[in-house]
């Protein structure tokens, strides 16, 4: 299998449960960005296989984040040029398969922690520029 990643094209998953809470995560480590923007919670995703869909990509890496099984639904937006930082990102709309985690996260060094929160709540935890397509999926807008 082919494991060569795309290096600036990133896929992420919204997964929403079925009380509207969204899963983010917490890096263990902060990633800057320009106009002093600071990463730390975000929605979890990383970078594509060049070997693998967006779908496989985004499905695989939440697994191995977060530990929960989810199908990608749709792709909300393909942001070309993020403001703060020189990646392309494709957010996914995606379904929970399980309520609970069907494994361990395998990435305990890149995620501080995994949380639900609710859909109102997103706004304080990520502290970058939020797609205002993503925040209109969320009806955060």
């Amino acid at each position: 299998m082919n494991k060569k990643e795309a290096k600036d094209f990133i896929n992420l998953g919204v997964v929403v449960n079925d009380k509207k809470e969204v899963l983010m995560i917490c890096r263990v480590k902060k990633e800057s960005g320009k106009e002093g923007a600071i990463l730390e919670w975000a929605f979890p995703g990383g970078r594509q296989r060049l070997s693998e869909t967006r779908e496989k990509c985004v499905k695989r890496i939440i697994l191995s984040e977060t530990g929960y099984d989810i199908n990608p639904i749709n792709q909300i937006v393909l942001r070309i040029e993020h403001i703060q930082f020189p990646v392309i990102i494709a957010y996914h709309l995606c379904r929970l398969n399980s309520e609970k985690p069907i494994a361990k996260p395998k990435e305990p060094h890149e995620i501080a922690e995994i949380k639900w929160v609710k859909k109102q709540d997103i706004k304080n935890l990520i502290t970058t520029h939020l797609d205002e397509k993503v925040s209109q999926e969320l009806g955060l807008e």
